[in-house]
This record gives structure tokens, sequence and C-alpha cells, in this order.
């Protein structure tokens, strides 16, 4: 949950009316539930008005659903000509992130607006504020992206979309490690978690879930030996 958590909560409230059809009060008391599971010193008196009106306004719009974000064999090209690894990255993340956009707004013409810190987690990226700044610039100067000319506005136009609609060559449904993503498709060793799905590095020829699931799934094992040896006893 972000610091901020508002815009993830409208998310929930819709996905609580719309797919599981709950009602307005009940879906305030799931996104009570929520905020004191996840959001640090939750205080009820702070939340309250907002978390009535969110729950009250779940109908409004209905949830956008996308399969995936198609990524085709022009774009991966451009992507792969540009000689900084962590750079790829970026460029990929930001082509993924511009063609959401796209597709949840008919109008958006190839624009992002996100903080660059927000960029770079995506991307899988590990770089200073200055070092960010260079490699903005870097693409900027590669005719690769365009700023915004509002001197406070950080909008970023991804100028390499693929307008040919050449060969779709990968299905992005996952944007938690994109950069991880790109990686994949380069050949770099990953595997998906059997039971959350996210991207991780493999460092074993035999890994199947991340270091969280693997405690999860190891902890309901041990629990279900100590149920068997309980039964066994009786």
């Amino acid at each position: 949950m972000s610091k901020k958590p508002s815009y993830d909560l409208r998310i929930v409230a819709k996905y609580l009316y719309h797919v599981e059809n709950l009602k307005p009060n009940q879906i305030y008391k799931r996104l009570v539930k929520i905020m004191e599971e996840k959001y640090y010193n939750f205080a009820i008196s702070q939340w309250q008005d907002l978390l009535l009106n969110i729950a009250k306004h779940a109908k409004k719009r209905d949830l956008i659903n996308i399969d995936y974000i198609p990524v085709t064999k022009n774009e991966l090209l451009t992507i792969d000509g540009i000689k900084s690894k962590p750079m790829k990255r970026i460029a990929f993340t930001m082509l993924c992130l511009a063609k959401y956009r796209n597709m949840v707004n008919e109008n958006n013409r190839d624009w992002i607006n996100y903080d660059f810190k927000d960029i770079f987690r995506m991307a899988n990226v590990t770089a200073t504020i200055k070092e960010q700044c260079f490699m903005i610039h870097d693409m900027k100067a590669l005719g690769l992206i365009k700023m915004n000319k509002l001197v406070n506005n950080l909008s970023v136009n991804v100028c390499y979309i693929d307008k040919t609609e050449s060969e779709e060559v990968l299905k992005i449904d996952d944007f938690r490690n994109l950069g991880y993503e790109y990686l994949l498709y380069c050949g770099e060793k990953f595997f998906r978690c059997k039971r959350c799905g996210v991207l991780k590095r493999r460092t074993a020829s035999n890994m199947s879930y991340c270091r969280e699931c693997a405690e999860i799934v190891e902890n309901q094992k041990t629990k279900e030996r100590v149920q068997k040896f309980r039964s066994s006893k009786m």
C-alpha cells in the first residue's frame, strides 16, 4: 500500500463492486480491513469519510480489462539498438507503460506521466537521481522520447511505438518487473514463481518459488506434517 493509498483503494473498490458484487457498506468494511492490515498507523477516525466516499462511488466507472500489452518486432529492434543495458530496460518499461495508457485512453497519444523513481523501479534499474537524469537526457538526445514543454511537467512522450503493426513478439501481462521481462526476452535466466507468478532471477536450477512464497509453502507443509503426526497418535 502506497503512502497515499486513495488511488489503490478506488481500484480495489471497483473490483469489489463489479467482480464480487458487494454493496457499498460491504465494500467499506473490506476497505477498512485492508487498511488495518496494510497501512501503518491506520486510524479509522482520519479515514472514515474518505473510505465511505470511495465505497459509495465504486460503481461510477467500469473496470478496464486488458489481456496483455503487445510488444512488436520493430519496437524490440529499436530498444536492442540502445548501447546502455540499463537504458534498454528503461526504454522497454516506458514502451509498456505508454501502450498501456493508450489502451486506457484512446486520446493519450503515447504519453506517460509517472515519477521517474517509479519507472526505474519497474525497470529493475538502481540509479541515483543524478544517474536517472543523465539516462533520461540521453534517451531524449537519441530521439527516443520527448519531454513536455511545461517546465514543471515531467510527462514523457514515447516516440518509438510501432505504428506499422509489425510482428507481435511479446505479450506482457505483468508489470511488477518489466526490466526482468526484457532480460528474459534477451535470454537471461529467470523463473516465474509457481505461487504468485512474479518474475525472479534464477540462482539455482530447481527454483520454483520466490523467497516470500517459499516461506509460506514451507510453513504450510510444516503445519500439514504436524497435523498428520498428531492424527497418527490419536
